[in-house]
């Protein structure tokens, strides 16, 4: 079954509507989740727990079904005992498979980066305000995954069996790689991947499922409502970010102004309308907003005013 057929079964049995054939269906894929722990990875956390509420309090009713039934040794105390005994058993293996499958998730705020080590010794880098998560334990037999929102940076090791490794950026937005350095970016304005080195494959699903093989140095810009956008550019506009510092190539104020909103928290408003899209280019060595503020008002002779997180731009006062 999908994603959403899921959920909405999920939801139906957490308001007491699902069916019984519903349930059965929900037990079989917790089942078969023993088997392929990826399954779950994809639920949201309030799925998981109202599944795993569910599958406990069925085996519980399953050992009070079994005590209290007829059976050959009715009332037999060695059965009921064996029989509690096996649905503690279940209950155990539950949480303890529960415990392994729980998704590692990091975060960081605004203005702060963090280094990721993965499970695979694979690095991330992720800028500020910015989200990964991952099955804390990655074994030999399934595809290395990984779940973005906001950005990174990707160093993929390559592995001898050539697993995959898929980064997921939405629902219907995935990176396949096996070795590769690559940038992600998925943002309110829309997502991009940026390929330095190797060779990876992106795969949208939509009405017409569509796959994508970039090579070193191309862009891919995805927006909702926008066609897909394919480029060549230099790599380093949207990787410098990675050693403190931010390169500007034909890079308008308003593009700016987004990613000290989307990194630092910062709302930006200008005097003068055009000003948004004055284009800049140059380089910024820093990765503290004030001193960025500082730099761009010295290097391109602008008036800039923070107070909080509110950031005003004007034109230099003669």
């Amino acid at each position: 079954m999908d994603k959403r057929q899921l959920s909405r079964m999920i939801q139906r049995l957490k308001a007491g509507t699902a069916s019984d054939e519903e349930k059965r269906e929900l037990e079989q894929f917790w089942e078969d989740a023993l088997q392929a722990p990826s399954a779950v990875d994809a639920l949201s956390e309030d799925e998981r727990t109202t599944l795993k509420r569910a599958i406990y309090a069925n085996i519980q009713a399953k050992i009070k079904r079994t005590s209290e039934g007829d059976h050959p040794a009715k009332g037999s105390p060695w059965l009921w005992r064996a029989a509690a005994a096996l649905g503690i058993l279940a209950l155990t293996v539950g949480l303890l498979y529960w415990n392994f499958i729980r998704l590692t998730e990091i975060r960081t705020e605004y203005g702060q980066r963090e280094k990721v080590t993965l499970p695979d010794s694979s690095e991330v880098i992720l800028n500020g305000n910015s989200t990964i998560r991952y099955q804390r334990r990655w074994n030999d037999a399934s595809a290395r995954e990984v779940w973005i929102d906001g950005e990174a940076f990707f160093k993929v090791r390559h592995t001898a069996d050539e697993r995959k490794f898929i980064v997921h950026l939405s629902d219907s937005f995935n990176v396949e790689v096996l070795g590769t350095e690559f940038n992600v970016k998925n943002r309110a304005q829309g997502m991009q991947v940026m390929l330095v080195k190797g060779r990876v494959k992106l795969g949208i699903q939509g009405e017409d499922r569509q796959n994508y093989f970039l090579s070193p140095g191309e862009l891919i810009t995805v927006r909702d409502k926008h066609p897909l956008v394919r480029d060549t550019v230099e790599h380093r506009p949207y990787t410098s970010w990675r050693s403190d510092t931010l390169v500007f190539d034909q890079t308008s104020m308003q593009e700016i102004a987004v990613m000290l909103k989307n990194v630092y928290g910062l709302e930006t408003t200008f005097n003068d309308s055009a000003l948004q899209e004055r284009l800049l280019t140059g380089e910024l060595y820093s990765f503290d907003v004030d001193e960025i503020l500082l730099a761009l008002a010295r290097t391109f002779d602008l008036d800039i005013e923070r107070k909080g997180n509110d950031v005003r731009i004007s034109n230099k006062a003669e």
